[in-house]
Parts: structure tokens; C-alpha cells; sequence
């Protein structure tokens, strides 16, 4: 389980560092996230 918890953590911040610093990548995060929960929301 502390692998887990590990993986999400280096999950965030690698997409935290990448929305800060790669042009257009906020927009393909927003995208697969908006996907994510519209499939959740049916």
C-alpha cells in the first residue's frame, strides 16, 4: 500500500511540474481529466 500512496505522489508532482513548465500540456490534462469524470458521472 505504501507503494501506492508512493506512485500517486510521484504521479502529482510529475504533472504539477509539467503543466508549470510544457506549453499545452494543462490543456491535455484538463482533456483526460474532463474524460475521467464524465465517464465517472454516468
Amino acid at each position: 500500500m505504501k507503494f501506492f500512496y508512493r506512485c500517486i505522489a510521484v504521479a502529482l508532482v510529475v504533472t504539477v511540474l509539467a503543466v508549470a513548465f510544457v506549453p499545452s500540456v494543462s490543456d491535455w490534462v484538463e482533456q483526460v481529466f474532463q474524460q475521467y469524470v464524465g465517464r465517472a458521472a454516468r
